[in-house]
Parts: C-alpha cells; structure tokens; sequence
C-alpha cells in the first residue's frame, strides 16, 4: 500500500502553487478533498499586495470558461505607489488588475491604494472605471494619492456600485480643486450610496495642513452649492447626501466655522466620530458663517468624542454643539474620563456641560476611561467623588465592571458601593456587576477576599425599595484561565453572601475564565472556559460555547441546520490579538427567543459564508498583526476585539479566521434594554455599541502594556462594514 504523503510535502506543493499564482487550481483542492482544506487556506491569502503590472499579470487566469471552481480572491487588496522614500509613484497597474480580474475576484471588499499619483495619460480612465464596477468593492482606502482632479476621484467613487466606506487620508489634487468647472461637472456624477466617511492624516503630529483644508473646503464647496433649480428632493442635493456617519482621526482645522461648513455639506449626518486628535488653530463660532438655506444636519445624534483630543478642542466642540442648539437633538454621547474616576478634570468638566443641555433628548451615555497616564490630565481641585447617576431617572440597565490593580484595589469595591446608593431610577429592572481578576496566588486569595467581604453590602442595598423592580442581578467572577479557583465553590460562596438576593430568585453567579491578552505573548490554543451557576439551572442549548462541529468540507460551523453560525476555521491557532473574547450578557424578558438565536460556534447569529468566501491568513500572525473593523450592523460599530449584547448567559466569541458574514440586527434589538448605564473601572478599554440607538453600552476592558495599547491605538473603527477582516501589519 502507497502510504499517503505527509502534511509537510503537501504545503510545500500548495506554497509552489500560491508562488505561481495558481490560486485557482489551490481553491479546486481545497473543495475536492477534505484533508487539502486546511492546507490550501494557508496559501489563500487574505489579502494580495500589487507593486507593479508584472505582479499582476504573475496571477494565472483560467479562460477556459466552463463551470470550473475558481477562486473568489481576497478580502482586500493594495495597489501600491511608492512609500515614504521613493515618495508618490504611477499605478499602471490598476488598469491591469481591473481588466485581468474583473467579474472574477467576487469577494474583495477592501481596496487600498497607497502612494500613488494617478495620471490620465498612464490609464484609460474609462476602462478602469467600467471594470472596477464588476466588483463588490464596499470599502475604499485612500492614502496619499494625488489626483488630477477632484473630478477623476468623484468618478472612482461612483464607479464602485457597492461602496459604503471612503477613507480619504492626505489625498490632493494637481489642478486647483476649486475650478467651478470641475465642481459643476462633479455635481452631475451619480448619486452614491456612501454611507461613511474618513478623513484624516497617517501621522500623529497635530499640525494644519493645506491639503485637507483644501479637502475640506472642496467638500463643503460641492455640497453647499447653491443650485439655480430646487432638486425634487433635497436630500439628493449633493453627492454626499447619502453619508450618515463621519470619521475624523489626527485633523486639524482652521476655525470651528470649517467646521461647521464640512457639516452643512453632509445633510444626511446621524454619527460624528473622532477617531484621533481633533482640533482648531482659532476657536470660536459665528453662526452666521452657517450656510441659512441648507443649515446643520438636522438628523445629527450620536457624537463621540475619542480619546486623543485635547482640553481645548474639546471644549470648542462642546461650545460649538451648545451655541448650534444640536445638543437639543443628541441622543447617543461616547467621552473618555480621566483616568481616575474618582477625580474630575477640566475636560470631564466640559463634556458634563454638555451632557446637562442635552439631558432631555440622549438616552445613551458611554462613559470611557482613557489611555493616558494620571499626570498628563489637569485635574479640577473642587471634584465630585465618584460618577453620579442619580439624574439617570429612567435608567433600566446599570452595568459595572471593576478590574483590580494595585493602584485601586482598596478602592473600587466601595466606588461600586457609592454608585449603586445613588440609583433614583424606579425603572431599574437589571443590575451587572462583574470583578475582573487578572492575578495569581496570594495576589488572587486577597482579591477574592476582598470581593467576599464587600457583597454583603450589595445585598443591603439591593433591598432598599428603589430595587423592588430588580428582575435580574448578576454577579460575575472572572479570574485567569490559568488559575486554581474552582468555579462551583466560589458560584457557591458567591450565593452565600447575597443571601436575600438569593431568596428573591433573582441571583445570577457567574464564574468565568478568560485569556489574558496582555500576558499571552506566543500563539496558544488554550479555549476560554467559563461556568455559569445560577439559582435555576441554564439549559444546554442555552449555554453557547465555542466548540462548533466540523462539516463535510472542513469547514467549522454549527450542525443544527436551523442555526446559522460564524464560520470559525482553523480556530486552533490564533493571534494573541484575537484570543476569545467574553461576551457580557444582556439579560433580555424572552430567553428562550435568545438561545435559539445564539450559534453553537458563538452565540452570534449570522448568515453562513459561502465557499469562495475565505478568511484573511492574516488572522493567524503574531502580536503585529491586528484585527480591524469587526462584523457589525446598521448602526452597531466596532473597533478591534469586540462583544455582543446577547441573551444570558455569557458566551465566548473566538475572533480567529472568520469569515465575511453579517450580524443579524434583530438578534441585537431583541435583548437590548431600552435605556441602559455601563461603567468599567479599569486602564485600557475597548468596546462595541449596540445596535439600538437608546442603549447605553460599555467597552469592555482589557489591561494592556504602554506598547499594547499603543498597537490598539491604531485600530481603524469602521461603521457598519459588515464583516471582519485582518490587516497586515504593513497595512494603513
């Protein structure tokens, strides 16, 4: 008998293949034979980088036709210029790629073009364009590209049937963007659908730049032109009509009246994100510069202030949405607190201004700690002790998640204690509070103890008459997957100590076991664990963890058939970066409804992937090599590692190697309370909205090293892009 070749050989032959473009002959192995599938995914790529035509004339193209497999292509792909020192270069080779692969790569969503000078003479612009329309491209990144005109760019943008996302970083013009020729002809290009916008600079230094102010200008130019004949429908007035969500990262702007102006001209606004530094080189705001007959986006309500933006611009921004009266309409407000929460600084003092004139209208606070150490904030000498949310009369949901370093370890139980007496919200129907435990031995006995002995005062509050609404109280235990505590024994302690919650059948004890990111420094295979002791036993289905079953093809998926599930392949070798990530739970009236929605691979509903639909290699690298835009919905957003409010109990959602597929929206809204309070207590945090624009949801927090936090610094947030990719280290 012929003994089979081993794994070894096989990669190399399937390495051979990918080193000769033949990723159409990699794709028919992978579905002919099970034992292949794992193999030939290695060697189709997540993304495909071209330099020049040759590179992409090196990928053989089958053009025998017929009802051959071929494969779908990556999820994105680079046409590259020159970098940093060759400076901008042709891209000939855009042509190329369009016309070799168009109507065949069906599964590129992402294309980035870097450095690049694009030039009439080196494309024909009409064929480009008529080829880039074959494919499925909903997201465009644009990195120091010059353009001839703001004109070849309006009509790349239109070219892309599918496009939802624009990014636009350093991006300028030859010819003076401010032709009226070219404006008049820009406004007769097809309407879009673009639904976000990102502009912004690679670097981090905060300086005025001509080139997007000259950006900045032409957008505000274009759509607030005056037009001699009312168009049947204002909203179709622009080309940017149809962008709700605007992303500024590292921007710098000549006046608040810029400003200003860049927001009349994007009239279908709803989401305004900061995604770095964002400032002013003269503050202040005239209202009249405020174009009368358009006026500011009327249907602007959710605003988030970022991370990177300095006293000053913050308080021009708040001044700005003050003086405008769109506090009045804001509805969703995300900030970062100082680092200490029990000490308020001047721009904590700005932004609770503005949460006190929109106090009417927002039924989402998200309140974040920052990255920054203690002594680079200005901090306020008459400080209130602690967050109040005493004015949270209508609060339904309130979530506190306290994380033990040595700095608090003394003192967060009892900051947990002073928030829980100031609830006035007779509405308060559920209550999380979850202790995140990240050390080990004596350090772990002495925190667990300290969680023991401060329980006691939850049961006393807890029955005070403000409660007696109380449906659910779940307390959480997360301590290292690596640790000795045995989880029946301390579900069991936990009970004990909150003896009339207990009694009320209202208790929920959650023991879990999760992965340190900050001290896991190579690849690991160790699973998430978790274990969930409550006063009723949680039935098996309900209980979503992340052990899917292995299909036909190889593919890891759920084998209910009426389960429809995240796609996880190769799911035993993960990124640092893309370790499990627990889910906090959103205990919901109608349970049942939520199991059944939750997959067996992560509790996260969603359509299953197609064959062709292949996940990034990229997910699999090391620590410099990170997850960007995550899936998410119509107005969920992302950044990086991620959880989802879904259906008690709390499940674990492993980020390695999915593939595209969309989130179900109606899996969101079913469990999401009306009007909820999360605050984590910790040093470095991440976090993902709720898709309902009346939730107040939390990031959920990781502590991380000064070099780890500066790597998260870099995640790109994207709003509703549909599906989660990996960047390359290499990557913008």
């Amino acid at each position: 008998m012929v003994r089979p070749f081993p794994n070894e050989i096989w990669l190399d032959i399937f390495k051979g293949l990918a080193k000769e473009g033949e990723y159409d002959t990699l794709e028919r192995c992978r579905v002919a034979c099970r034992g292949f599938h794992p193999i030939a995914k290695e060697c189709l790529r997540g993304y495909l980088r071209f330099k020049s035509i040759e590179e992409v004339e090196h990928i053989k193209v089958d053009a025998s036709g017929g009802e051959m497999r071929r494969w779908g292509g990556p999820l994105r792909v680079y046409i590259d210029g020159g970098n940093d020192e060759d400076g901008h270069r042709p891209i000939p080779h855009l042509a190329t790629f369009a016309s070799r692969l168009a109507g065949r790569w069906t599964c590129i969503m992402d294309l980035v073009i870097t450095g690049a000078v694009c030039r009439a003479r080196d494309l024909d612009l009409d064929a480009v364009f008529r080829d880039l329309a074959a494919f499925s491209i909903t997201n465009l990144y644009l990195y120091d590209v010059i353009f001839p005109s703001i004109l070849t760019l309006g009509r790349l943008v239109c070219a892309l049937p599918s496009l939802k996302v624009l990014c636009l970083w350093n991006v300028q013009f030859a010819q003076h963007p401010r032709d009226a020729s070219n404006i008049s002809h820009f406004r007769l290009l097809p309407r879009t659908q673009l639904d976000t916008l990102v502009l912004g600079h690679r670097s981090d230094d905060s300086e005025l730049r001509p080139s997007f102010v000259e950006l900045v200008d032409l957008i505000a130019a274009i759509g607030n032109r005056r037009c001699p004949v009312a168009p049947f429908n204002l909203v179709q007035a622009s080309p940017w009509s149809a962008v709700r969500a605007l992303q500024l990262g590292n921007v710098m702007f000549p006046s608040t009246t810029t400003f200003a102006r860049l927001l009349c001209a994007l009239r279908s606004l709803e989401s305004l994100e900061l995604l770095g530094s964002c400032s002013f080189v003269k503050h202040g705001f005239d209202l009249r510069s405020v174009p009368t007959d358009l006026g500011l986006p009327s249907q602007l309500a959710d605003v988030d202030f970022g991370r990177h933006s300095e006293p000053r611009s913050v308080a021009a921004l708040v001044d700005f949405f003050i003086s405008t009266g769109l506090t009045h309409k804001l509805r969703r407000i995300t900030c970062f607190m100082s680092p200490i929460l029990w000490v308020t600084t001047k721009s904590d003092a700005v932004l609770d201004r503005l949460i006190k004139y929109s106090a009417q209208s927002f039924h989402h606070r998200s309140l974040q700690r920052a990255l920054y150490d203690p002594d680079e904030w200005p901090v306020l000498e008459n400080h209130t002790p602690y967050f109040d949310v005493s004015s949270a009369t209508c609060l339904e949901h309130l979530d506190l998640t306290v994380q033990f370093i040595h700095d608090n370890r003394s003192r967060l139980c009892n900051s947990v204690v002073d928030i829980l007496s100031q609830v006035a919200s007779a509405h308060i129907s559920r209550i999380r509070v979850c202790f995140w435990l990240h050390h080990l031995g004596a350090e772990l006995d002495v925190e667990l103890g300290k969680v023991l002995d401060g329980l006691p005062q939850f049961d006393a509050i807890f029955s005070r008459p403000i409660f007696n609404n109380l449906t659910d109280v779940h307390v959480h235990i997360r301590t290292p997957d690596w640790s000795y505590v045995r989880d029946e024994e301390l579900a069991h302690d936990l009970r004990l100590c909150l003896p009339m919650l207990d009694a009320r059948g209202i208790l929920r004890c959650v023991c879990l076991r999760f992965v340190d990111i900050a001290s896991t420094h190579s690849v690991s295979s160790r699973d998430t664990k978790y274990a969930c002791n409550g006063i009723k036993r949680i039935a098996a289905q309900d209980a979503a963890v992340i052990n899917g079953g292995t299909c036909i093809d190889g593919d890891s998926r759920a084998n209910d058939g009426a389960t429809r599930a995240v796609p996880h392949d190769d799911s035993h070798v993960v990124s640092p970066l893309s370790q499990h990530v627990l889910v906090p739970s959103a205990a919901c009236a109608d349970t049942q409804t939520a199991s059944s929605s939750c997959s067996a691979d992560g509790g996260v509903p969603a359509t299953p992937a197609s064959n062709n639909e292949l996940a990034p290699q990229d997910a699999m690298a090391g620590s410099g090599r990170f997850l960007g835009g995550i899936a998410s919905d119509d107005r969920a957003t992302s950044c990086g590692l991620a959880a989802l409010p879904v259906a008690s109990p709390p499940v674990s959602l492993t980020m390695s190697r999915i593939s595209t597929s969309h989130i179900s929206s109606d899996a969101h809204t079913a469990f999401v309370p009306a009007i909820a309070l999360s605050l984590f207590f910790s040093s470095t945090v991440m976090y993902v909205r709720s898709p309902s624009p009346r939730c107040l949801w939390l990031r959920p927090v990781f502590q991380l090293s000064r070099s780890e936090s500066s790597l998260f610094s870099h995640i790109r947030c994207s709003q509703r892009m549909g599906f989660m990719r990996a960047l390359d280290d290499t990557s913008p």
